[in-house]
C-alpha cells in the first residue's frame, strides 16, 4: 500500500484488438503471444512509475501518479509492441488514459484495488472506442500533460465524442508520434453508427451479467423480449444492450417508445415516424414498413409494449417474416407470445442482507447499493458512504427489493432526510417515494404512480385475484391460492389467473422445497394490501386464510410423525409466515382455530429450534379460548395444547 496512487489517479486501461479471433485462428500460438504480450506491458508500465492493479485475460488496468508517467509508459509500450516480430500474427493494443478521483481499496485480496466508478468505467469507455495501436487520451489527462509533451509528439484532436453510457459528451485526443502509426479507422463512438438511442442523462449502474446475457440472446435470437416489473430497468438496460450492439447492425439500431401510443391501431405509424417514413395511397403503414426494411440489417427495439401487446405481437409477426435481417428487441411487463421469441426476466439489482453486511469496500460494490450511491451524490454531492450510515442504506435498498426506480426515488430524499430517517419511513413507502424527474413519464415520477399503472391494464377477475392475494405473507402455493381466493366473482380459475399475474411480472414462481411457490415483490406487496382493504371482502378472504392453515397445520402434524418429517418441516419453514398470520387473526377472531394451529405445531417448532416462539403461541391460544369458552370447551383440543406446553 505504500506510495501506490490513490485520490486524483491517472489510469491506462489497456486490451488487444480482436484477441477472441486470434484465440480461434492461432489457438497453438495465442499463450506464447500473449504471455510476451504481457512482458512488455509489465516492462514499459514499471519503467515509468505504473502500478498494475488487474490483468484480465488480455487486459491490462495500471495506476499512475501523474499523467506524464502514464502517456510515457504508453508510448513506450506501443513503440515495444510496433517492433516486436510477432508470428504468426501481429499484436496491436489499443489504450485509453484518464484521470480522475479514484482510492485505493483496503482488502488487498479483491480483485482490482480501486474504487472510483465514474473514473474506471469513463477509462474504459475511451479505451474501447479506439482501434488497436491508438492511444487516446480524456481532456482530463490531455490538459495534464499537453505542456509536457516528449519531443516529436503531439496531440490530434477528435472532438467530442458521445461514449456509451457516459452521460456528458467527452472531448478525446490521439496521441500521435513519428515512428508509430497514426492513421486508424474512425472511433467507435457512438456518431459513428446509424440510430437513434436517446441520450441518457444518469450513468448505467452494475448489470453487467445481464448486458452479456441479453447481447448472447440478441446475436442468436430474432426476437427478444425483456419482461419484469414496473421500474425493474427494462427500458435501461434494453438501450444500453441496444447501444452495445451498435456494431452488428449495418443499419442500424433504432428505437421505437410506445407508451405515448394509447391506440392499437396507431403502431404502425409509431413506427413509421422513428425511421422518417410516410404511408401513401397505395400502400398501408405496414407495408412500408416491410418494403423499407426487407434489405436491411436492423435492430428495432420497442419499448413499453404491455398495454399495446396485441398489437405489438401482431407488427413483431408480421415484420420478422418479412424481413430476413431484422431483430427486434421488446421491453414489456410480460412476454408478446408469438412464435421464435425469448422472453428474458429483468431480475432486481443485487441487494445486500442488512443482518450480514460485508464490510465498507466490499458494500460499495453491491450494484443496488452502487445505484443509491450514484443517485444520492446526484442529489447531494457531499453524500458519502460511512460506517454510520451503510447499515441503513443497506436496509433501504433491501426493503425495496433492489427495484432500480424505487432506489433512485429513495436516494432523492438525501437532500431533505438522512439514510436512517428514509429507512424509517419506508413502512409508508408509496408516500416516501415519490418526486421523480419531471419529465419522464407520469407513471414512472412516483412508485405508486407506476403499479397503478400494471394494476390499471389488469382485467377485473385479474384485479380481484391481484387483491385477495395480499392475506398472504411470505408466499404461498398454488392450493392455498385455490382454496383461499378461488371463490366468487373469479370462480375455479384460479390457476389461469395466477399464471397471467406471473406473465405480467406482478407475481414471482420459484421452487422451494420440492413445490413450487409464488411471491411479490415488498413494494408490490403493500400495493395490493391497499387495495385488499378498501373492499368489503377483507374479513371473508382472511376468514378462509385463517381456516386453510388450520387444516394445513393438522395435516403437518400427522406428517411429522412420519419419514416425511424433515420434508414437512422445510414446508413449515416457508409457511411460518402464513401461520402467524392466520394465529393473529384466530385469536381476534376465533381463539379456537387459533389453537387449533397453535396446538398442532410442537414438533416442528422443537426440531427447527423455534421452541420459545412455540411456548408463547400455544400459552397466548389456551388462555384466549379458556378466557372466551371456559375450561369445559373442548377439553381434547385443551389436553392437546397442554401436552404441546410439557
Amino acid at each position: 500500500m505504500v506510495d501506490l496512487p490513490s485520490g486524483t489517479v491517472t489510469f491506462l486501461f489497456t486490451d488487444i484488438e480482436g484477441s477472441t479471433k486470434l484465440a480461434q485462428e492461432y489457438p497453438d500460438a495465442m499463450p506464447a503471444l500473449l504471455a510476451r504480450h504481457h512482458e512488455i506491458l509489465d516492462q514499459a508500465i514499471q519503467a515509468h512509475n505504473g502500478y498494475v492493479f488487474q490483468i484480465v485475460g488480455d487486459s491490462f488496468s495500471a495506476a499512475f501518479h501523474s499523467a506524464s508517467d502514464a502517456l510515457n509508459a504508453a508510448l513506450d509500450t506501443q513503440r515495444l509492441l510496433h517492433n516486436e516480430t510477432w508470428s504468426p500474427a501481429p499484436i496491436k493494443v489499443r489504450m485509453g488514459v484518464h484521470t480522475g478521483a479514484a482510492q485505493l481499496t483496503e482488502d488487498q485480496s479483491k480483485d482490482g484495488k480501486y474504487s472510483g466508478y465514474a473514473t474506471l468505467a469513463l477509462t474504459q469507455r475511451i479505451m474501447s472506442v479506439g482501434h488497436g495501436g491508438q492511444i487516446l487520451l480524456s481532456q482530463t489527462a490531455h490538459d495534464l500533460t499537453r505542456d509536457k509533451l516528449p519531443t516529436q509528439v503531439q496531440f490530434m484532436d477528435m472532438g467530442e465524442r458521445c461514449l456509451k453510457d457516459v452521460v456528458r459528451p467527452e472531448h478525446l485526443y490521439q496521441l500521435m508520434a513519428p515512428d508509430l502509426p497514426s492513421e486508424f479507422a474512425p472511433l467507435n463512438t457512438l456518431e459513428s453508427y446509424n440510430h437513434n438511442l436517446p441520450a441518457q442523462l444518469t450513468s448505467f449502474i452494475g448489470r453487467e451479467q445481464e448486458l452479456a446475457e441479453v447481447k448472447k440472446l440478441i446475436s442468436t435470437n430474432r426476437i427478444v423480449t425483456l419482461t419484469g416489473s414496473g421500474g425493474a430497468g427494462k427500458t435501461r438496460l434494453s438501450l444500453h444492450a441496444g447501444a452495445e450492439c451498435l456494431s452488428l447492425f449495418s443499419n442500424g439500431v433504432w428505437f421505437a417508445e410506445l407508451a405515448p401510443v394509447t391506440d392499437p391501431a396507431l403502431v404502425p405509424q409509431a413506427l413509421l415516424s422513428i425511421f422518417d417514413l410516410r404511408e401513401d395511397s397505395h400502400r398501408t403503414a405496414l407495408e412500408v414498413l416491410i418494403n423499407s426494411l426487407r434489405p436491411k440489417t436492423a435492430l428495432l427495439m420497442l419499448d413499453n409494449c404491455e398495454h399495446l401487446i396485441a398489437a405489438c405481437a401482431q407488427i413483431s409477426t408480421d415484420l420478422l417474416r418479412a424481413c430476413p435481417n431484422l431483430k427486434i428487441l421488446a421491453s414489456s411487463r410480460e412476454a408478446l407470445g408469438i412464435s421464435g421469441e425469448v422472453p428474458y426476466r429483468v431480475p432486481s439489482l443485487a441487494t445486500p442482507d442488512p443482518d450480514h453486511l460485508p464490510p465498507l469496500e466490499k458494500l460499495s460494490d453491491v450494484d443496488s447499493m452502487r445505484l443509491f450511491m450514484a443517485r444520492a451524490t446526484t442529489a447531494k454531492p457531499d453524500f458519502k458512504l460511512t460506517k454510520d450510515n451503510a447499515s441503513f442504506v443497506a436496509q433501504i435498498c433491501f426493503r425495496l427489493d433492489g427495484i432500480p426506480l424505487a432506489i433512485e426515488l429513495a436516494a432523492a430524499r438525501v437532500k431533505m432526510l438522512s439514510p436512517e430517517q428514509i429507512a424509517s419511513r419506508l413502512h409508508d413507502c408509496f408516500r416516501l417515494l415519490t418526486g421523480g424527474s419531471r419529465t419522464a413519464l407520469p407513471r414512472q415520477q412516483t412508485l405508486r404512480a407506476l403499479i397503478d399503472w400494471s394494476y390499471s391494464l389488469l382485467s377485473e377477475p385479474e384485479k380481484t385475484l391481484f387483491r385477495r392475494l395480499a392475506v398472504f405473507v411470505g408466499g404461498w402455493t398454488l392450493e392455498a391460492a385455490e382454496s383461499v381466493c378461488g371463490e366468487g366473482s373469479i370462480g375455479v380459475d384460479v390457476l389461469d389467473l395466477l399464471t397471467r399475474l406471473v406473465d405480467k411480472s406482478l407475481v414471482f414462481s420459484e421452487e422451494s422445497t420440492g413445490e413450487i411457490r409464488y411471491r411479490r415483490l415488498e413494494t408490490i406487496r403493500q400495493y395490493s394490501r391497499e387495495k385488499f382493504f378498501e373492499t368489503d371482502e377483507a374479513e371473508t378472504i382472511r376468514d378462509r386464510h385463517l381456516a386453510f392453515y388450520v387444516k394445513y397445520a393438522e395435516s403437518a402434524e400427522e406428517h411429522l410423525r412420519g419419514r416425511a418429517r424433515v420434508a414437512w418441516i422445510h414446508r413449515l419453514e416457508a409457511e411460518q409466515d402464513n401461520l402467524r398470520t392466520a394465529m393473529e387473526w384466530g385469536l381476534a377472531r376465533n381463539p379456537e382455530s387459533a389453537l387449533q394451529i397453535a396446538a398442532s405445531l410442537p414438533v416442528f417448532w422443537t426440531a427447527g429450534g423455534y421452541s420459545a416462539e412455540g411456548f408463547r403461541w400455544i400459552q397466548r391460544a389456551t388462555m384466549e379460548h379458556m378466557e372466551k369458552f371456559g375450561e369445559d370447551k373442548q377439553p381434547t383440543l385443551r389436553a392437546k395444547a397442554l401436552c404441546g406446553l410439557a
